[in-house]
């Protein structure tokens, strides 16, 4: 986890976490890093060999090795799991847990779902080969799936439909001081077929060169696969002066890049995974920010009544950054304070203690640990 990319995946678990913790009382934090396993922030042992050629290793035996050993104390009454796919190291672990505590309850998160499209490198594909072979297994260990994306049950195992969440007090908002003249959209994440940032390219290739347009700029920051076609298609469209590919950022340096933009893009191609919705991690930090956003999908935390959503279709076409343009003036003009009410929505509506809550209920429900029980009376 230690990796840059997996940055917004980190922040996340910390998120649920510190949620947990305040809902149901002690909950520890297990995670892997290229020098060993990390429970709860702090290095909890070493791996003997580490290097490039010994990360997969590491992580699908040494790491799951290590967890089993904590699962097998008993001192556990739940477990919360992001699916790492359905590997024998983690069907092992599974097996094991439930072996040691027959009545533990194992509810593992399954962040996209389908999530075959996401899978394209060949070592990726490889692992979604195991995964097929043993995916139809989990149902004999894991009592409940949370799912973003409606389903009602997943290989065999009945779902819990939750929507993302963030942890506002650890996002700093915004620097809303912005000049007329220009005009500046940002961009954050794990760059991604389904960011459709093509889209926005497109959309910026036929505007900046329209009479009485607006000086633009696209900040793009994250790194991942779609990159090397990002920055060719930027070359090839004549927009390299307006698109600006940040890299990596977090903390002070990101909120720096923030503050340089006025709007801020979700992931406007969620159509291509074949997701019936959208329940993106970054719209909920730029609400949480205090920037609006483009939506390109339903997303029912954010109903179409919010004047802080420019909404667009789920389609190809480029997007239409004249539209885009009035909708940020007219907002700007009529709703003064909107960067404090975006934050005070999210407090409202997007904290992970409320998104939590049925995950929650259902162990409550299922009346398990003394220690669970206790925090609640």
């Amino acid at each position: 986890m230690d990796h840059p990319g997996n940055r917004g995946i980190l922040n996340k678990m910390e998120y649920q976490w510190a949620a947990l913790s305040e809902l149901t009382g002690n909950v520890d934090l297990v995670c892997s890093s290229k020098r060993g396993p990390v429970l709860n922030g702090k290095l909890a042992g070493e791996y003997p060999i580490t290097g490039r050629w010994f990360d997969s290793l590491n992580h699908y035996a040494l790491f799951y090795s290590y967890v089993t050993k904590c699962a097998e104390t008993g001192e556990y009454d739940f477990l919360y799991i992001r699916y790492p796919l359905a590997l024998p190291s983690f069907l092992g672990f599974l097996r094991k847990a439930r072996r040691a505590n027959p009545h533990v309850k194992i509810v593992v998160e399954i962040a996209t779902f389908p999530y075959r499209r996401e899978f394209q490198s060949p070592k990726r594909r490889i692992l979604l080969m195991l995964d097929n072979l043993g995916r139809g297994r989990l149902k004999n260990y894991v009592d409940m799936i949370v799912t973003f994306y409606g389903q009602s049950e997943i290989f065999g195992v009945p779902c819990l439909q939750l929507r993302n969440g963030v942890d506002v007090h650890r996002i700093r908002l915004r620097d809303g001081a912005r000049s007329d003249d220009q005009f500046a959209m940002i961009s954050v994440g794990n760059l991604a077929e389904r960011h459709g940032l093509d889209r926005v390219l497109h959309g910026m290739a036929r505007y900046v060169n329209q009479p009485g347009a607006k000086r633009t700029t696209l900040h793009v920051v994250g790194d991942g696969p779609a990159m090397a076609d990002l920055t060719v298609l930027t070359t090839r469209l004549g927009i390299d002066d307006y698109v600006r590919f940040h890299g990596l950022k977090s903390g002070p340096e990101l909120d720096a890049v923030f503050d340089e933009a006025d709007i801020a893009l979700d992931s406007l191609a969620i159509h291509r995974l074949h997701l019936p919705c959208s329940s993106s991690l970054k719209a909920r930090e730029y609400c949480a920010r205090g920037i609006p956003f483009v939506l390109a999908s339903d997303d029912p935390d954010f109903p179409a009544e919010l004047p802080f959503v420019h909404r667009i279709p789920s389609n190809e076409a480029p997007l239409d950054l004249s539209i885009l343009v009035e909708f940020y003036a007219h907002l700007r003009g009529t709703i003064p304070t909107v960067q404090q009410e975006m934050r005070c929505y999210a407090k409202e509506h997007l904290t992970w203690q409320a998104k939590l809550e049925p995950v929650v209920h259902y162990l409550r429900e299922e009346r398990i640990g003394e220690r669970f029980e206790e925090h609640h009376r």
